[in-house]
């Protein structure tokens, strides 16, 4: 549930921190005007573009005009025109709401028809997000207006870099999707690189916040003696030096909770479930077999099966009700989101990829995000799987593990990913020691065909494919 708290910083912690160092610029009272307007006219804005289908051409202007914006915040605090002021500072917060718009767009907070308690407690941690953001700038603020002007310059310029190079990457990337920049593999690459670094911007935010508050403590004057200065004038020193302490405190602790909840989103809930490890099955006489009372603890079972090619073949079991039997047997894959495969969770089975859950008892059936079907037939004791239908999964995953297999020509036993050629005949994958063999091969396929076939038949009990 993080996620929602952690979003909200994602989007605005930056720009918290931008106009904080401003802060002696720009009234409280100015900051929540511009915020309001910005932040209510950017979701209003963002709702007709997502009606409209045109979120992507929204993202483009409102980041492009955000780069601007930042340049002219410089200029709009050198004159004297407090209108000017906050009508920049609403802009810049419009823009950063609609960056949050966009990072919250798969995370709906009412995206159904009830009010469930799930909507109710997501609800509360955005909200606890922009309480935090707020009660962060305030405590900024009341910072930076004791900093030096070289450190609070130096935090500006580097902040402002920080967030135009965010801002440069999104909008160039959203540029070259449109067709309007030419696609070219060194810009490209330095695009990739600025947006897979600006996810820890979040981070270095707090780095710099962290960086003010001790610049902040540093202009905690020495307590003067009471005797020397008078009751009056001691009295002040104290009540200063006690404000820098609480205010120093209280950031800190917002700082070091927020990144320990970014962190804890960032490193583990955001995480993808892992599956659980399956179990490889060799087929006996071209059957998988597996005992029908392995189903009676209600639970997931992988299983997988290794081809000569080295191609792995997920399949799972369960039991689709709890109160009888009704076993099922499909492959660990989904026409739509691919081979990330599924783990249950109580009468659910959810789908990695996407997270969609899925109704145990529609398992086994086709269509949307179903895993996909697979034959198997079932008597009292056992469910079987043919060779033959497991193998025309092949091309619904894409992990190649290795194996040892035979060359067909010398016997000898190699693995399948070392050898240095192979040959597919009559649909398998036949794997060779050396070029000699392989050429011995390509001359009489047929002849090496039929010695694995007959090998793997005597390996069966029987003495020839004659009888």
């Amino acid at each position: 549930m993080s996620v929602y708290f952690f979003l909200v910083l994602q989007a605005y912690l930056g720009i918290i921190l931008y106009l904080a160092l401003w802060g002696k610029n720009i009234s409280v009272k100015d900051f929540v005007l511009s915020s309001l307007i910005g932040v209510l006219s950017a979701f209003v804005v963002f709702k007709i573009a997502s009606d409209y289908l045109v979120i992507d051409e929204l993202k483009t202007i409102s980041y492009s005009f955000a780069k601007l914006l930042l340049i002219l915040f410089f200029v709009s605090f050198i004159l004297r025109f407090r209108v000017f002021k906050i009508i920049v500072a609403t802009c810049l917060i419009f823009c950063f709401s609609v960056y949050y718009r966009v990072l919250s767009y798969d995370f709906p907070l009412f995206g159904g028809e009830l009010l469930d308690t799930l909507s109710i407690v997501s609800f509360g941690y955005t909200l606890l997000g922009f309480g935090t953001a707020i009660v962060l700038y305030l405590l900024l603020r009341e910072a930076s207006s004791k900093l030096s002007r070289k450190v609070r310059s130096t935090l500006i310029i580097i902040t402002t870099l920080l967030l135009v190079s965010k801002l440069f990457a999104d909008g160039m990337l959203e540029l070259m999707r449109f067709g309007i920049l030419d696609t070219s593999a060194g810009f490209l690459s330095l695009i990739a690189k600025l947006i897979h670094y600006g996810s820890f911007l979040p981070y270095v935010y707090c780095v710099l916040i962290l960086c003010a508050l001790g610049s902040y403590v540093l202009t905690l004057a020495k307590l003067p003696q009471k005797s020397l200065v008078g009751s009056v004038i001691y009295r002040k020193a104290k009540e200063s030096r006690a404000k820098i302490s609480n205010v120093t405190a209280a950031a800190v602790a917002l700082v070091l909770i927020s990144c320990g909840i970014m962190a804890y989103y960032d490193f583990y809930a955001s995480k993808p479930p892992k599956l659980s490890n399956a179990e490889v099955l060799e087929p006996m006489e071209g059957e998988f077999k597996i005992p029908l009372k392995l189903l009676d603890d209600n639970d997931l079972h992988r299983f997988a099966y290794i081809t000569d090619a080295g191609n792995k073949i997920r399949f799972f079991a369960l039991n689709r009700f709890v109160d009888r039997a009704s076993p099922v047997v499909v492959f660990d894959a989904c026409m739509i989101c691919g081979d990330m495969g599924y783990i249950k969770s109580g009468d659910e089975l959810i789908c990695i990829s996407c997270n969609v859950r899925i109704f145990l008892p529609s398992v086994g059936k086709e269509g949307g995000c179903n895993p996909i079907p697979l034959k198997y037939e079932i008597d009292d004791e056992w469910i079987t799987v043919n060779l033959s239908d497991v193998e025309k999964g092949v091309n619904y995953f894409n992990e190649i593990v290795e194996k040892e297999v035979k060359d067909p020509v010398s016997g000898a036993t190699i693995i399948n990913q070392k050898a240095p050629h192979s040959y597919i005949y009559g649909g398998k994958t036949y794997f060779f020691e050396n070029q000699e063999n392989y050429k011995k091969f390509m001359e009489d396929p047929k002849r090496y065909a039929e010695t694995i076939i007959e090998a793997h038949w005597r390996a069966q009990g029987f003495v020839s494919l004659k009888d």
